[in-house]
């Protein structure tokens, strides 16, 4: 069996870049059993022998060993973020298209919120052009009929349901017009070649993918997502993959949530960086030629910024409350931020997540030992705190224990699997 599965394992990775590390022992037992029940074989060999010489074989029992996870609005902030971005575009221009695109979209809940916050926000789609693409023909195949069960709203604000949905039954089924204006296509991203044929966006989604993957088709992943963008593009990814994006070309956006790029011009020099310019301002070229833009003094290398950007601070009741915090750390007072999250922790008590918060701090500041610290302080009070999983993963294979990388990533994707 130990050979066999090897050699599954290595095929699986020469297809699609997967570290089978990453995923459980048992899902990966299970997606096996499953198609070996499928096809009544019962000799795991010859089951080897089956999915080596068949592509069609080898989609199917990739699709039963990536398990999408994804709903409606999830990051509801990046949404914000992306209008922002479009209303800027139209500001320049009454006649212009721009290009966004959901790598991997899974089963299409991302790039259907990408349209209806459109909606809401009063934005015409004919000006927006939105790819989804996914290397699983079952998750497109789910995207593009758009019937969605109870677990893809997972949001707390729901009255976009009652707008763009209709029941059906116990499901929802989104509209129609909302489902013709997103372009499905299937494709792997680890493929240079498909990626390269997709064109350039001002806008991509890719998260919580990169950290499925080995660190050589993580690079070669990244580099497609840099060609993929046009000069000043925006990037949202996971959490647990913002640190793999500080390598040069890009810069952390500065309007954004913590998990958020910008493509950076190559001509501007390391210590500046530049606020996005107008995006796809002529309809006929999506590399229309974009306004200067101005450029800022960074005082810090760039880190991993935080989530939520809220109102100023100075009209936040609550100093200490952890919105605000998150505001002082998003405008590069990060020690003024730690402080903060101290003080909360002395005057309210140990909290999982503040202590996640003050490790993201603790590590944007380059203080990894003490960011380990409180992170596991995080997960002493809640085992199941993922977020903090995540991070640990990451900050183990920067130091290179992967034996505990994987440890903790194992342990997020089972968390993962039982929310499902």
């Amino acid at each position: 069996m130990n050979s066999a599965r090897q050699k599954i394992v290595n095929l699986l990775e020469q297809a699609i870049g997967l570290n089978v590390d990453t995923v459980s022992d048992s899902t990966f037992r299970q997606a096996v059993q499953h198609r070996m029940n499928a096809l009544h074989l019962d000799d795991i060999e010859t089951y080897v022998q089956m999915v080596t010489s068949s592509t069609d074989e080898l989609s199917l029992l990739t699709e039963e060993v990536v398990v999408p996870e994804t709903w409606f609005f999830r990051h509801k902030e990046s949404f914000n973020i992306l209008i922002d971005r479009i209303l800027q575009a139209k500001q320049h221009s009454r006649h212009f298209l721009f290009r966004i695109l959901s790598l991997p979209c899974s089963t299409g809940e991302e790039p259907y919120s990408v349209i209806m916050a459109l909606l809401q926000a009063g934005i015409n789609p004919d000006h927006v052009y939105v790819k989804a693409v996914d290397i699983s023909k079952r998750a497109l195949a789910i995207a593009q009929r758009g019937v969605y069960g109870k677990n893809s709203f997972r949001s707390k604000e729901l009255s976009f349901r009652d707008t763009f949905f209709k029941q059906v039954d116990k499901k929802f089924a989104i509209r129609e017009s909302i489902r013709t204006k997103v372009h499905f296509t299937q494709g792997n991203i680890t493929d240079p070649t498909f990626t390269e044929s997709l064109g350039r966006f001002d806008i991509i989604f890719c998260r919580n993918i990169l950290i499925y993957f080995g660190s050589k088709t993580q690079k070669k992943v990244i580099d497609g997502l840099h060609t993929l963008l046009v000069q000043g593009g925006m990037l949202f990814t996971g959490h647990a993959e913002a640190n793999l994006f500080l390598d040069g070309r890009f810069l952390r956006s500065p309007h954004a949530d913590s998990f958020a790029f910008l493509k950076r011009n190559p001509n501007v020099v390391v210590e500046k960086k530049q606020e996005p310019a107008p995006l796809n301002t002529e309809m006929e070229s999506p590399a229309a030629k974009r306004l200067p833009a101005k450029p800022r003094l960074r005082t810090k290398k760039p880190k991993p910024k935080l989530p939520d950007p809220v109102p100023s601070p100075s009209t936040a009741k609550d100093e200490d409350s952890f919105e605000t915090v998150l505001l002082i750390a998003d405008a590069g007072k990060l020690e003024e931020a730690a402080v903060a999250c101290e003080k909360h922790l002395q005057e309210s008590g140990p909290s999982s997540r503040w202590y996640y918060l003050l490790g993201v701090i603790r590590d944007s500041l380059g203080q990894s030992e003490a960011a380990v610290g409180l992170l596991r302080k995080a997960l002493y009070l809640d085992p199941e705190h993922e977020e903090s999983l995540f991070l640990l993963s990451l900050l183990a294979e920067q130091t290179g224990e992967h034996a505990k990388a994987v440890y903790y990533r194992r342990r997020a994707r089972k968390i993962r699997q039982r929310e499902e």
